[in-house]
């Protein structure tokens, strides 16, 4: 059997610019970013605006903070401010994915897709390693935020295509 070199060969994909693949890691790793940033930054807004007891309980040393989120995490983040949070990060995610799909320069989905497997495995690994206190916080995490921004994403990317038929 004789093996023919890339240029002839009809199977081989086409290589992609070094520009572009250095654009779509950029695309990937801010999405994972702006997500993990989203989430801190909105626990400690709302908690600084709205939660006096969170504002306390950052006050704390790291070995209190973390005996207490270790045993009742409920009694530092109260559930209104739980589920605020939730809520707020639910629409940063679609925003976020909205933004993947439109900065990625090709398979404009995927990549959105890659960086909502990103957000699971994290929260994945953070449930395996949390108290069993605090395990439903990030279960909610697990199930709300890959979808949020998996939904921004596909809404984006149907309007990318309604725009331009052609993709």
């Amino acid at each position: 059997m004789r093996f023919l070199p890339a240029q002839e060969n009809r199977m081989s994909q086409p290589t992609l610019p070094p520009a572009m693949l250095l654009r779509s890691f950029l695309t990937v790793a801010s999405g994972y970013v702006m997500t993990v940033l989203s989430l801190f930054s909105t626990f400690l807004l709302l908690g600084y605006l709205l939660f006096p007891s969170f504002v306390n309980f950052l006050n704390l040393t790291m070995e209190e903070q973390e005996k207490i989120m270790a045993s009742d995490p409920w009694s530092v983040i109260p559930i209104p401010m739980f589920c605020l949070a939730v809520a707020f990060n639910c629409l940063l995610s679609a925003m976020i994915g909205w933004l993947v799909v439109r900065t990625a320069p090709f398979a404009f989905f995927p990549h959105a897709a890659f960086v909502a497997v990103l957000m699971f495995v994290m929260h994945l690994q953070t449930i395996i390693q949390d108290a069993p206190a605090k395990k439903t916080m990030t279960l909610v995490y697990l199930l709300c935020f890959p979808a949020s921004l998996l939904i921004g994403a596909k809404i984006s990317a149907n309007r990318l295509i309604e725009i331009h038929p052609e993709l």
